[in-house]
């Protein structure tokens, strides 16, 4: 990573400010005051004994979160360290920002991989390798300590894994005279299946759903297919050639626009977002779509309806006679130390507990509730997931299936990219609708021109550099 990025947090922090924050924070149970200095020796043996007070910053929605349960499970486990969780919402970023301004930031935080580089630059993030022994590094899948790596240092570590698998509707399968046990392997099959059991449903249910209002459907639906078939990455961003090519997706767009003119796709699928689509799929509507692991807790706790409908999940189908490439490991969220942090060693202590208990600590809270573990620990969700009331919830065979294949991006361009035109959610949501009646080619070379005429820039000013998007030896099959 180059030294002076120029993609430094938005809020502006001079060199002075950031002395003065990274000096500023961390805070320990054990006494700093000059009247404690002058009776260090007479209460060495009791000072030794006092907590180590850490703070930590979440993003979630709400307090009672699975990440404060998780360190509120971990203060009880000891009494050396204790860890006060800050919860927030929708702002979490600016008062993240701001804190960092202020010199009241915490000791640990979560962050976004799009975030964390403009931390490390600003020197607000402290390294993790003096704790991250080989034999821990090995405990996580491939990919964990990839995306929050900038110059060979490992700045935070994930703790959430997100990546997408097709759910679909048993009964509805059943009605079509298709056998529920066999998910479709190909996009052909998924096709087929969808028109059967639209024509079976006559206006009751149909075949797939498509959340077009929804951002994020480009990501499950056209990036997931598109990287399982070896032809770009994320946002149309080809890493073999280091420029994006959203020519490349072409097949799937047409595909999901045959779909859609052929009457598959729920009507109204141009208005429906994803959380009305999941009520959809829950109360029989829907037979198929894509969808993130993580809503095996969502259909099994949380959805009204998800227990009652018998459905299950599988792997994401990817062209008939295409070799299948690695599946999208989407690692977005990390757990950092600030360098202000004053008790860093502790710090790691809190947050190895953390990983390793985060897909657990909800569940024993609360006995009623039972949920997977998805976990980047490959040993965690073996002993959890082979529980046997885990094992009969809804959805385990394919959340479960595949995760040897599952591999990330150690950087994703377009998420910081400052475009000057149409981004693919203002294009995608036509061509899928009205692909047909447009130039299609043409509306895809622009984006092409759009985001690569930002990427230069992004090269240009050094919050990207050339290695970073052509890696060398990079292959979708082998990464």
């Amino acid at each position: 990573m180059k030294k002076n990025l120029k993609r430094v947090i938005a809020v502006g922090m001079s060199a002075v400010f950031i002395a003065g924050v990274v000096s500023g924070c961390g805070k320990s149970g054990k006494s700093t005051s000059t009247e404690a200095s002058k009776t260090e020796t007479a209460g060495q043996a009791a000072e030794s004994q006092e907590k180590i007070e850490l703070t930590a910053w979440v993003r979630a929605s709400s307090k009672e979160n699975s990440q404060k349960v998780t360190f509120d499970e971990f203060n009880e486990s000891q009494d050396k360290i204790h860890v006060t969780v800050e919860s927030y919402g929708d702002n979490y970023a600016e008062v993240l920002k701001l804190a960092f301004n202020s010199g009241d930031a915490p000791d640990i935080f979560s962050v976004a991989a799009i975030d964390l580089k403009s931390y490390v630059d600003a020197g607000l993030v402290s390294p993790m390798d003096e704790f991250l022994t080989d034999e821990y590094k090995n405990q996580f899948m491939a990919s964990a300590f990839t995306v929050y790596n900038y110059d060979d240092q490992v700045y935070a570590i994930p703790d959430m894994t997100r990546y997408i698998r097709l759910y679909y509707n048993k009964d509805l399968f059943k009605a079509a005279g298709l056998d529920p046990e066999t998910p479709p392997a190909t996009l052909e099959e998924m096709y087929d299946i969808a028109e059967k059991i639209t024509k079976a449903g006559s206006g009751a249910y149909y075949g797939f759903g498509l959340p077009i209002k929804s951002g994020s459907t480009w990501e499950r639906a056209i990036d997931n297919i598109s990287i399982l078939s070896g032809l770009t990455g994320p946002s149309g961003f080809d890493y073999t050639t280091g420029r994006f090519d959203f020519a490349k997706q072409k097949p799937v767009l047409e595909y999901f626009e045959k779909m859609y003119k052929d009457g598959l796709l729920m009507p109204g699928s141009e208005s429906i977002d994803i959380e009305m689509l999941r009520a959809n799929f829950a109360a029989g509507k829907v037979a198929m779509y894509f969808d993130g692991n993580w809503m095996i807790n969502g259909y099994n706790n949380e959805i009204e309806g998800g227990k009652d409908a018998d459905w299950e999940t599988a792997l994401v189908p990817a062209f008939e006679g295409r070799k299948r490439a690695k599946d999208y490991l989407m690692l977005d969220s990390g757990i950092a130390i600030t360098e202000g942090c004053k008790e860093k060693a502790a710090a790691f202590e809190a947050i190895r507990f953390y990983l390793h208990n985060y897909y657990t600590a909800p569940a024993k809270r609360n006995p009623d509730v039972i949920l997977p573990s998805t976990s980047l620990i490959l040993a965690d969700n073996e002993a959890v997931n082979s529980k046997p009331e885990v094992q009969a919830l809804k959805g385990m065979k394919g959340i479960m299936e595949g995760q040897d294949q599952l591999s990330g991006f150690s950087v994703i361009p377009s998420t910081v990219l400052t475009l000057e035109g149409d981004d693919r959610n203002a294009v995608y949501p036509l061509i899928v609708i009205q692909g047909d009646t447009m130039d299609v080619d043409g509306e895809l070379q622009k984006l092409s021109d759009t985001y690569n005429a930002a990427l230069d820039k992004a090269v240009a000013g050094g919050i990207l550099t050339a290695e970073e998007i052509k890696p060398a030896g990079f292959d979708y099959f082998t990464r």
